[in-house]
């Protein structure tokens, strides 16, 4: 059984990297739910200048992921 019902994590998710990975990982081991936020794209205009994936990219490479976890973790 796991310890939380829900687990909610967010972020922009901009190149998926190891901390990003580890949150997730850790999300999907204590949560029955887990609910993923993504940044929006204006959200992340206003945060700096620096290069960012659109939305729709970020959210792609996350399912990527994201579906690894939930397929390798049933």
């Amino acid at each position: 059984m796991k310890k939380f019902q829900k687990v909610a994590v967010g972020g922009t998710f901009d190149e998926l990297h190891m901390g990003h990975k580890t949150l997730l990982e850790r999300a999907f081991e204590v949560g029955n739910k887990v609910i993923i936020g993504l940044s929006s794209d204006e959200f992340v205009s206003k945060m700096g200048n620096h290069e960012t994936a659109s939305y729709n990219e970020r959210l792609k490479n996350s399912k990527l992921f994201w579906n690894s976890q939930t397929c390798s973790k049933s």
